[in-house]
This record gives structure tokens, C-alpha cells and sequence, in this order.
């Protein structure tokens, strides 16, 4: 067993380490690094595997996300006829911009933002 020295010190190391680690995206983000996915001023990286997609996969996920795009209108009138599920979302109704505190919002953004990235990776690959 660990003495209450050894504890302290692994402690002393350990939790350190882990803080550091757990800040790397946030480090990344403040530094305005791109990493592959969503990024916080609202567009879409394309990572090493969609890289290597085949343009019929691209296309596959464009139809999918086509279809997500269309019925977001349709999630969000509904979604707007209910209660809020979350104090944020209630509050992102109140004090937001229309459609702000609606997941169907949100899901949207992002839908647009992947499709619009996968489409530039079609081009970039010459996938016709």
C-alpha cells in the first residue's frame, strides 16, 4: 500500500494530468485549430475517414442528410407547440432569436453545415 506521502504525490501528478488532457479540445478551440467534425463557429470539418469514402458512400450520406434538412421545418413547429424539455431550451425561447431552444434548430444548423462540407469533398473528388 501507498503511504499518505505517496498518495498525495500520485495525486499531485495524476489529477494535474488529467485536467490537462481534458482541456485539449478546448485548448484546440480557443486557437482556432480545425479538427475533423462540428466546429464552434457553426461549419463542418470533413475527417480522414469521410476522406475515404467512396462518392457513392458521400452521396449515400448527402440523401440521408437531405431528408433530415427537409423535416426539420416540420420537428420544429411541433417541437415549438410543446413544452420545453429543458430550463435552457425554455429560456433560448424567451430571449433567443426565433427557433433559438429548439433541438430541431440546431439539428438543422448542423445537418447544413456536414452537407454543405460532404459537397465540397464531392467536388474536391470529382464525384459526378
Amino acid at each position: 500500500m501507498l503511504s499518505d506521502v505517496g498518495k498525495i504525490c500520485l495525486c499531485g501528478i495524476v489529477a494535474p494530468a488529467l485536467v490537462a488532457l481534458g482541456g485539449c479540445a478546448t485548448v484546440q478551440d480557443m486557437a482556432g485549430i480545425p479538427r475533423s467534425g462540428y466546429q464552434p463557429n457553426g461549419t463542418y470539418v470533413v475527417g480522414e475517414e469521410e476522406e475515404k469514402m467512396a462518392c457513392r458512400q458521400i452521396k449515400d450520406r448527402l440523401d440521408i442528410l437531405s431528408r433530415e434538412i427537409k423535416l426539420a421545418p416540420q420537428k420544429a413547429a411541433f417541437e415549438q407547440a410543446n413544452r420545453p424539455a429543458t430550463l435552457g431550451s425554455a429560456l433560448g425561447r424567451v430571449f433567443g432569436e426565433p427557433g433559438d431552444g429548439l433541438q430541431a434548430t440546431k439539428d438543422f444548423q448542423r445537418a447544413t453545415a456536414e452537407s454543405d462540407a460532404l459537397n465540397a469533398l464531392m467536388i474536391k473528388k470529382q464525384c459526378v
